[in-house]
């Protein structure tokens, strides 16, 4: 049974003056949560410095079938140079938090 995980990522295109600080990178991530379970909230945990620190990004509910819920979102950052950027999903249910961290390994942007 799939609790959380993740259908899409698609990477923007940078945004912004190349060379500068103010160069805009991001993604746009479609996640599917198991309807059964009933998820009320789902995040996108986010780090672009090896998990010293770390962001959460809320996405919103786009899909609800009996198959599945599909769930959206978008993380936007500043950076420059290109940095290793590294996340994982999780989702609220009402019994608890389920991951999906890409079996251990986390997702990479």
């Amino acid at each position: 049974m799939v609790a959380v995980r993740l259908l899409s990522a698609t990477k923007r295109a940078p945004t912004g003056t190349p060379g500068s600080s103010a160069v805009e990178r991001g993604f746009d991530v479609t996640v599917e949560t198991t309807p059964g379970l009933r998820a009320y909230r789902v995040a996108v945990v986010w780090t672009e410095d090896g998990w010293h620190s770390t962001h959460h990004t809320e996405c919103a509910l786009t899909q609800s079938d009996l198959d599945r819920d599909v769930w959206a979102g978008g993380i936007s950052f500043f950076t420059n140079p290109p940095t290793t950027f590294f996340y994982a999903l999780a989702a609220a249910f009402p019994d608890a938090v389920h991951w999906d961290n890409n079996g251990g390994w986390n997702y990479l942007i």
